[in-house]
């Protein structure tokens, strides 16, 4: 976690402070990212870096739950979290979500980096903190469900988290691998091609958590 003087910090600053360690770490890595870069690229002094962070690594892994957090943000902008449900989440906001993957390259590289091991000395750690994050929004997502009457209730939360995840994840995966190789904005059709393509997990998510 970071220390109070981060906390303390405007929000911009903040975000120029991560942003611009994210960079770093995608460009070099971890073991090869220098502190006094990030620092030179945020327009702070390399002394306020351990101001803000305990070290290099509490950085990065600050950076992976922000990353994380920003997405999660731009999606609760367009239904908050305690209005909507499993399917709800995939099929509300579709098209800033598809704009907001073109417009993050960074970002969508950085999560793709991290969920696929390439950070390897820290990869347990980040694991946990992508089952800590994960497990909670998603468990929040299926309680709505339950409550709604869209998801079924005589499966444990365990078993209709394991379907979930095991369900969204190569489809989140093919999608932002797509979304990657728009050119410019992406066109009408290619943003029915993605509809298309979470409705139909969507579908297969009702199918199997949803109530008859």
């Amino acid at each position: 976690m970071p220390k109070r003087t981060f906390n303390r910090l405007d929000d911009d600053k903040k975000e120029r402070v991560i942003r611009a360690a994210i960079e770093e770490f995608q460009m070099h890595g971890f073991e090869k990212a220098k502190v006094e870069s990030i620092a030179q690229n945020a327009g702070v002094a390399k002394g306020s870096i351990y101001q803000y962070f305990e070290d290099k690594k509490e950085l990065f892994l600050y950076s992976v739950t922000w990353a994380i957090e920003y997405f999660m943000k731009i999606i609760d902008r367009q239904t908050p979290l305690k209005d909507m449900d499993v399917y709800e989440y995939f099929l509300s906001g579709s098209r800033e979500r598809f704009e907001v993957i073109k417009k993050e390259p960074l970002l969508i590289s950085f999560s793709i980096a991290f969920t696929q091991g390439k950070y390897g000395s820290l990869a347990e750690e980040i694991n946990r903190e992508l089952k800590r994050i994960g497990d909670e929004y998603e468990i929040g997502l299926i309680h709505n469900g339950k409550k709604k009457g869209t998801i079924r209730s005589d499966l444990n939360d365990e078993m209709l988290l394991l379907f979930f995840q095991g369900v969204t994840e190569k489809f989140t995966m093919r999608i932002v691998e797509i979304a990657k190789n728009f050119n410019d904005e992406p066109t009408e059709e290619q943003l029915l091609k993605m509809n298309s393509l979470m409705e139909s997990m969507v579908l297969l998510l009702k199918q199997g958590m949803g109530r008859n």
